[in-house]
């Protein structure tokens, strides 16, 4: 069997050729891509998707999943030995770096790579005060003076409880 399909990132004029099937099958997206022109696309041989598929991510992003995405277990399956250093490319990342493939990953529908890398950036997080976590997810941290001056009857604690935790 041979596929072969371009994406065309974001940040790039050269689309990337992606002609390995079994890196295509791990990629639900992708897959899926295919199928829509070529139905039995996985027993057929010279498969080719007629149009770039445009991917609104950095190239840099991609890459790293295709580079990764066969080594990487998730760290739902292997539970008794968690360690960063199981995922040591990405832990050489930076956390907008991560970011930015965690979400790619997502829109790929790559759920166990986006474990593997959710697991990382926790990691990551985890050296980081309450005010940068937040920062980094996008959500605004509410003034400790209104805790209890809330319509909605809940008590939101003041955030140096969770410090140092």
């Amino acid at each position: 069997m041979a596929c072969e399909m371009s994406l065309l990132f974001k940040d790039s004029k050269n689309p990337i050729i992606l002609r390995d099937t079994d890196l295509i099958k791990k990629i639900p997206v992708l897959s899926r891509a295919i199928e829509a022109e070529n139905p039995a696309w996985e027993t057929k041989e010279n498969v080719r998707v007629s149009v770039p598929i445009d991917i609104p991510f950095p190239k840099e992003s991609g890459v790293f999943i295709f580079e990764n995405i066969r080594k990487y277990i998730s760290p739902k399956e292997t539970k008794d030995d968690i360690k960063v250093e199981n995922y040591p490319e990405a832990n050489k990342k930076s956390l907008t770096e991560l970011k930015s493939i965690l979400e790619l990953a997502n829109f790929m529908e790559c759920t166990s790579f986006m474990h593997c890398i959710a697991f990382v950036i926790a990691r990551h997080l985890d050296s980081k005060n309450v005010d940068e976590i937040a920062d980094y997810c996008g959500i605004e941290m509410e003034d400790e003076r209104i805790v209890f001056q809330r319509e909605d009857g809940w008590a939101y604690p003041p955030s140096e409880i969770f410090r140092n935790n």
